[in-house]
């Protein structure tokens, strides 16, 4: 029984990835003339954004699913391996805790005058982006030196170098108000939801191989 309740908490990892997804190609369809290679993802629950209260659904049911995988991984991973696994998961609290603000300061869409709540929203990607960098690569780190996590440390120390690349791109997209803008971005975020879907999956495969 209570190997079957870790499992659904692990399995919480996986789930966030799907519904963050459902929101992106749902957005997307439903929005006619949205761009997924020009447009930021945040666009889509932007204030005036079409559609914007049904794909809030989707991305607080997705901020609550992630921030529980979070908190599992922390409670049943951080102190079974090294110290860093254990910050690595108080980095990846924090990343979601903070996360959940953007529902409260939803972006400005292109065009329209700057709010308090866009410039909010700014603010909060900047908190969240050394949390989102240091999560992978502390929990990399603190893997890779153990025989059974090692591949899956190597590729969390990956994950971290490529959202430092891309994340670094996309700012300066944004900034220089580059187009595909919003592929670069996509990117970016794409590495940290493939990072945590095979993270929930991992770990809920090397627990059942006896790991």
């Amino acid at each position: 029984m209570k190997r079957h309740f870790r499992t659904i908490l692990l399995s919480s990892g996986m789930l966030a990835v799907v519904i963050y997804l459902l929101h992106i190609l749902i957005g997307g369809y439903l929005w006619k003339t949205y761009s997924h290679l020009q447009q930021p993802i945040s666009d889509l629950t932007a204030t005036g954004a079409p559609n914007r209260f049904l794909l809030l659904l989707f991305t607080n049911i997705y901020g609550a699913l992630a921030l529980i995988f979070a908190v599992s991984f922390t409670f049943f991973e951080g102190n079974e391996h090294r110290k860093l696994v254990f910050w690595g998961g108080i980095s990846f609290i924090i990343l979601h805790l903070v996360s959940i603000s953007y529902s409260f300061f939803p972006q400005d869409l292109p065009g329209a005058e700057p709010s308090f709540a866009g410039m909010m929203h700014l603010a909060v990607t900047f908190v969240i982006v050394p949390f989102t960098i240091l999560t992978p690569l502390l929990i990399g780190y603190g893997l890779k030196k153990e025989k059974a996590w090692k591949a899956l440390g190597n590729f969390s120390l990956i994950c971290g170098m490529l959202i430092i690349v891309f994340g670094g791109l996309s700012g300066f997209f944004f900034a220089k108000e580059l187009p595909y803008f919003g592929l670069v971005e996509r990117i970016n975020i794409g590495i940290l939801q493939i990072w945590t879907f095979i993270l929930s999956y991992k770990l809920i495969n090397l627990k059942h191989e006896g790991h």
